[in-house]
């Protein structure tokens, strides 16, 4: 660590945490240093990548906990059939042309160069306009083979998320890899709360699908704004370098193949559902999923924006202990993550109760079901990361792959055998074949601790357990 000519240690940004270290500080006042460094401590612990991830992610999901309270209030759950179906056609088609922009930047040697920035930012506008394009165009006869013609304005005119995306900043990138956690979280957060106040207040007087549509555009446009705002040389322009074309490629192909193979098996049940179901029985279905996926809003957060860049810069730095930071930095988290996603499997009755009224109380069973592989997600997330900054990207594709020949064989078979339910079932726990592959991909390459993954694992049937038992007290006080 470098000292500053004034007697204090840089503030330094690692593989570990922001903290800032006294070294041969100059002469204080009596008392005023241990002050000093217990601000100074406090102030390092607020900012731990860690902590920030937890933080945001907790206050994400209490923003869309409340959003979900007042919109289920004022609208009824064919609504959210309709914000269920856009969204999966809006995932489907980001998928389909994932060329994995953001590990490209954050691995990147050249990833801070003017040059190279403008060429990634260049190839996202030019998927971006393409996108927004193809879903003009196919709004209608999308519409149209899930029997349901009254969607095809509604997913057209969502087609202009893609434009404001498209047009947003590279910085948001070079952020992530410049380890600007804080910020890039504060902007997420503003931008959600933005987003629910809009949808909240159109909602009261539309009464329909357009008031959430017209939070998601808001949502985009501000974000938009932001990324050229809150950087420096946030500002891009139009170039198309040959090589770096060629080598986004070269990169992106596992990531793109990868990510067909995820469109597959993440959507394939919701448009199966969204034709053999009632829009409105399908609007619960999309509640519970909404609420199974809050913790994996901190699964992928966390993996992608405070495991990742830490496995990228020691990859970078030519370090060889990735696997003892792997799991130095992920024990508490882990622990944490999968208690409580186990406890949200074992009260899904009382927290639909709590968040939804009662009409929407069969989302219990769907929320239970979707749980499981959230339980899985953070050990499979991390693995995948750690796989990633070593190289190895074929294990995310190989990872996807286990996952198309369940659904391809416990979901046709639930679907066949027991219906919807059993297509449900089937995605439910699709999670576990994935990790699975990963652990074995970790083994080959020295990166698994398998007593660790299973000590953090246990934690889940303890949450399951807790969770039962306050639905047993708590539950018919809410009848």
């Amino acid at each position: 660590m470098r000292a500053d000519g004034d007697g204090f240690a840089t503030r330094v940004h690692s593989g570990r945490d922001l903290m800032f270290f006294p070294n041969a500080a100059p002469a204080a006042e009596p008392g005023s240093a241990p002050s000093r460094n217990l601000i100074d401590r406090i102030k390092g612990l607020a900012l731990r990548d860690t902590n920030v991830v937890v933080v945001t992610v907790i206050l994400n999901n209490l923003l869309r906990a409340v959003s979900g309270m007042i919109l289920t209030r004022l609208l009824v759950p064919e609504v959210f059939g309709i914000s269920g179906i856009v969204a999966s056609i809006q995932f489907a088609a980001t998928m389909s042309t994932d060329f994995g922009f953001q590990p490209f930047v954050v691995r990147h040697k050249n990833g801070d160069d003017p040059r190279f920035l403008d060429t990634v930012w260049t190839a996202s506008l030019i998927r971006a306009l393409f996108l927004a394009l193809v879903l003009v165009v196919c709004a209608r006869p999308i519409a149209m083979l899930l029997e349901k013609p009254e969607l095809a304005l509604i997913i057209a005119v969502s087609s202009l998320t893609f434009v404001l995306d498209g047009f947003s900043s590279s910085s948001m990138l070079t952020a992530l890899r410049q380890r600007l956690v804080l910020r890039l979280s504060a902007i997420d957060i503003v931008v959600l709360v933005v987003q629910i106040a809009v949808s909240a207040v159109l909602a009261y007087f539309w009464r329909s699908y357009w008031a959430i549509l017209a939070g998601m555009l808001t949502n985009g446009t501000l974000k938009l704004v932001l990324s050229y705002v809150m950087f420096d040389d946030s500002f891009r322009k139009f170039r198309l370098d040959r090589d770096v074309v060629q080598e986004l490629w070269s990169f992106a192909r596992y990531i793109t193949g990868s990510s067909l193979i995820f469109l597959v098996i993440s959507q394939c049940d919701k448009f199966v559902l969204a034709k053999v179901m009632s829009l409105n029985h399908f609007g619960l279905y999309v509640l519970a999923g909404n609420l199974a996926s809050a913790p994996l809003a901190f699964a992928m957060t966390y993996a992608s924006r405070v495991l990742y860049p830490t496995y990228a810069q020691l990859w970078r730095d030519g370090h060889g202990d990735l696997k003892a930071k792997f799991y130095e930095r992920r024990k508490i988290p882990s622990l944490l993550y999968t208690f409580a996603t186990g406890g949200i499997i074992g009260a899904a009755p009382i927290i639909v109760k709590l968040f939804y009224s009662a009409r929407y109380a069969e989302a219990a069973i769907y929320l239970q079901v979707l749980s499981i592989s959230s339980l899985l997600a953070l050990s499979s997330n991390a693995g995948n990361e750690a796989l990633l900054a070593a190289g190895h990207v074929r294990a995310s594709l190989e990872a996807s792959i286990s996952k198309l020949v369940w659904l391809a064989f416990a979901g046709v078979a639930g679907f066949v055998f027991y219906g919807e339910f059993g297509l449900i079932v089937a995605v439910g726990v699709m999670e576990l074949p994935a990790l699975l592959v990963k652990w074995v991909r970790m083994q080959k390459f020295d990166l698994l601790d398998l007593r660790q993954e299973l000590f953090y694992l246990a934690a889940g049937p303890v949450g399951v357990a807790c969770g039962l038992g306050a639905d047993l007290v708590i539950g018919p006080l809410l009848h």
